[in-house]
């Protein structure tokens, strides 16, 4: 899952010949480059792959939430090598515990529909997305704010109660249960974007649509044709930081392997998260394989179980399963390049990352594989039972790796899986039941901190409000030390023992991290390169990114 943050990009359009005049400025009073057409041609149009989403607000529905990036700023933000940056707070202190966190807004801030935005905005907020009969698979985010966890579970019945507290219209004072040095990256998720309560009230969850929906960053939403497409246009009310130069952004809605056409046609001007079977085409077209853009992606896919049943809950068929895996099959074959082979959880640099240090406790190994099956009581695959595996969608792409994996299981190990691809709802429902037998699962970083990724998903949690059965009492008491421990290095060394549990109680066979690809129309340029060197997409490139066309 991951969570990315507010970004804002800018669009310049070039002209042929540049010349001399007078500086012009957009709707927000940002000046344009005299080589920047005029602010009516400054229209970024992008096609995301992936169904259209359900709704705009991610904190009532994580999972079904899209593009809300571009509307809703956060206290604070994540830059494009993930640092945390001033979102609606301009500035943020602990205290010496660690257990409470002051954050000072950004004085004049307005909605879109002209509210001014306000600690007690993000107060409201942070007491509804706990509340349990909104059913926000993702609260568990806030479990660490003092309250969060009882209150969301049913166990605390008065929302006051919640360590959430608006001192005045301009400052927020978060309490947390025990320190917590990563709480300012939990602000800056998507789903800790402040809702206008006086809209949620009149309209419910159907509040984030045309003509009902207030933002408070620099886009506005102004269209929403289902099936067809979302526009957002620079909002005048907008005082911070991050003010867009693209006076629209056009989102076009398309199936995953749709948009090259469209962008063939010149009818968009970026394609994001290229399929691995459009890659050939891409490629060996000399004009396209110019405009591919590539960067690695902190989103560990994975393969689950539902560890507390048969034939799953015995360890060395958890184990046989992760050594039948070649994982660079999977990436070099399957997914075209587009991969990078894992056997742990954290993505090559992100913090607390290994290395290889720990492959060998999931690496490719057939004849081990086979071992450690047949000691589990199943020789040659024969008793072992035919079990469903289900897929999230049924894209080509993500069939493939399915299929391959299906195939290296049967090969090396003699067991069959049935692929069962599902509807995205109906996969999350029953992922969060802890009823799915063996799936393939993935996870994105929300923010750089390794209790995103291996507290947050990998610590045992009730039916309901995670997302696998998988228990360890080893692993729970490592990351729970970890996640309050205000020694940075302990804190790593803590997370790395944790690591290595995970890998080798197989909680999880991990197999690949995602590589994204985009690709670009030639007027499309200036992207800031991150840390890494690469170019990412960031929407908040819309401040200092540059983009042109040619007229």
């Amino acid at each position: 899952m991951r969570r990315m943050m507010t970004v804002v990009v800018g669009v310049f359009v070039c002209a042929l010949t540049v010349s001399a005049v007078s500086p012009r400025v957009n709707r927000l009073g940002k000046p344009l480059p005299p080589d920047a057409a005029a602010p009516e041609r400054q229209v970024l149009r992008i096609m995301y792959t992936g169904p259209e989403p359900r709704t705009l607000d991610a904190t009532l529905d994580n999972y079904g939430a899209g593009r809300g990036e571009y509307l809703f700023e956060r206290l604070t933000l994540l830059d494009e090598s993930e640092n945390l940056i001033p979102g609606a707070a301009e500035r943020w202190e602990a205290s010496r515990d660690g257990k409470t966190w002051t954050f000072h807004l950004r004085r004049g801030a307005r909605w879109s529909d002209g509210h001014p935005v306000t600690a007690h905005d993000f107060e409201w907020t942070y007491k509804t997305l706990l509340e349990p009969s909104i059913g926000n698979v993702y609260a568990f985010l806030f479990y660490e704010i003092k309250g969060a966890r009882d209150f969301n579970l049913g166990k605390l019945k008065d929302r006051n109660a919640i360590g959430v507290k608006a001192l005045n219209d301009l400052t927020f004072v978060i309490q947390t249960e025990k320190p917590c040095p990563y709480l300012p990256y939990l602000t800056s998720y998507l789903s800790a974007a402040p809702i206008p309560r006086w809209q949620f009230e009149k309209y419910g969850k159907k509040w984030a649509t045309p003509g009902r929906c207030a933002s408070n960053a620099s886009y506005k939403l102004v269209e929403w044709t289902p099936q067809q497409q979302m526009v957002f246009a620079l909002d005048p009310n907008y005082n911070g930081p991050y003010k867009g130069t693209l006076e629209k952004v056009t989102i076009k809605f398309g199936a995953t392997g749709t948009g090259l056409l469209p962008y063939e046609n010149n009818e968009i001007d970026l394609l994001h998260d290229i399929s691995p079977l459009d890659l050939p085409h891409i490629t060996s077209d000399p004009k396209l394989k110019h405009e591919l853009v590539t960067w690695p992606h902190t989103q560990t896919w994975y393969l689950f179980f539902r560890t507390q049943k048969p034939p799953f809950n015995v360890l060395k068929v958890r184990q046989a399963i992760g050594h039948a895996i070649n994982r660079d099959i999977l990436c070099t074959v399957v997914r075209k390049g587009l991969a990078i082979p894992a056997y742990t959880m954290l993505p090559p640099g992100f913090p607390g990352y290994v290395g290889d240090k720990y492959k060998s406790i999931q690496a490719y190994d057939p004849p081990l594989a086979r071992r450690l099956l047949a000691e589990a009581g199943y020789p040659g695959g024969r008793g072992f039972p035919r079990v469903a595996f289900w897929l999230n969608g049924n894209d080509a792409a993500l069939r493939g790796i399915g299929q391959a994996i299906q195939g290296m299981l049967k090969e090396h190990l003699g067991i069959t899986v049935d692929l069962q691809p599902q509807e995205t709802t109906v996969y999350m429902t029953n992922l969060y039941q802890h009823t799915i037998p063996v799936g393939l699962g993935a996870f994105q970083s929300d923010y750089p901190d390794p209790h995103n990724l291996l507290a947050m998903v990998w610590h045992s949690q009730p039916s309901g409000h995670g997302r696998h059965d998988w228990t360890n009492p080893a692993f729970d008491r490592l990351v729970d030390t970890a996640d309050f421990e205000m020694n940075p290095a302990k804190r790593m060394q803590l997370y790395d023992e944790a690591e290595k549990t995970l890998a080798t109680d197989a909680g999880g066979v991990f197999l690949y991290q995602t590589v994204l690809a985009q690709i670009r129309k030639p007027w499309v340029k200036g992207f800031v390169k991150n840390k890494q060197g690469y170019s990412p997409f960031w929407w908040n490139h819309m401040t200092h990114v540059r983009l042109y066309r040619a007229q």
